[in-house]
């Protein structure tokens, strides 16, 4: 069996925040290593420090703290993220293109040809709806566009905020069918989420953030033994009210 390599790691790092009202530690002292060809998940309640994490990791903010590496390089907020596709938490496309064009304009920089885009297209369900604009999709819709465009250039990471906010039980379903044939071909997926289901049946690992402090990473299985319990949101209740 191959050894496990991480495909990026987060060595002490930290964002404050400083306003009228303060500092606000946002993230604090955050180590963490993700595997090539995983899916792990961050979870926490609103103010965690999941987003502001993802942000860093994204290069959208400078961290206060701590390095990012990715394939054993460092990550400087102006290094060009090539090899790692991102879907925000608040997709908002043009919605004056059509599908076709919204993905094949997110393609540019990463080379893509017109030929793989249909097949980016074709993966996420939207090849047949290519022509139709972005200001006609339901909910759902527009979630896989921002799929396709994430994974425009086969890059080997897949950061996702919250992929499944506001989707219905069917356009959840699709997305995290999308999500485990991705891990098939060997991708790394980091996700936020709030629902606890989908975590469950996507994640080899979890993270638990609690006020900006990652107080658990690991299997699922482990995080259950560690609170006594079967259930994975008994377990996460548990854990956020106990804040040291």
């Amino acid at each position: 069996m191959r050894p496990k390599t991480g495909i990026i790691q987060l060595k002490n790092l930290g964002k404050t925040y400083t306003s009228g009202d303060g500092r606000v530690e946002a993230l604090k002292s955050l180590d963490l290593e993700v595997n090539s060809g995983e899916i792990i998940s961050i979870l926490g309640p609103n103010g965690a420090g999941k987003t502001t994490a993802v942000k860093l990791i994204m290069g959208y903010i400078t961290p206060t703290a701590g390095n990012i590496h990715f394939k054993g390089h460092p990550l400087q907020p102006s290094t060009p993220r090539t090899g790692i596709g991102y879907l925000p938490e608040s997709f908002r496309p043009n919605p004056n293109l059509t599908v076709y064009e919204y993905v094949k304009f997110q393609s540019r920089l990463s080379r893509t040809t017109n030929e793989d885009i249909h097949e980016l297209l074709k993966l996420v369900g939207m090849d047949t709806v290519h022509q139709r604009r972005i200001a006609n999709l339901s909910k759902g819709m527009g979630q896989r566009v921002g799929l396709a465009q994430a994974f425009a250039g086969n890059p080997d990471l897949l950061i996702l905020d919250e992929p499944t906010s506001g989707l219905d039980p069917l356009g959840k379903g699709e997305i995290i069918k999308f999500l485990l044939e991705m891990k098939k071909r060997g991708k790394t997926i980091f996700f936020s989420s709030h629902v606890l289901s989908e975590v469950e049946k996507l994640c080899d690992r979890i993270g638990i953030l609690v006020a900006g402090t990652l107080r658990y990473f690991g299997s699922i299985n482990g995080f259950l033994e560690k609170w006594q319990v079967a259930d994975l949101e008994e377990a996460f209740k548990m854990e956020a009210k106990c804040v040291k």
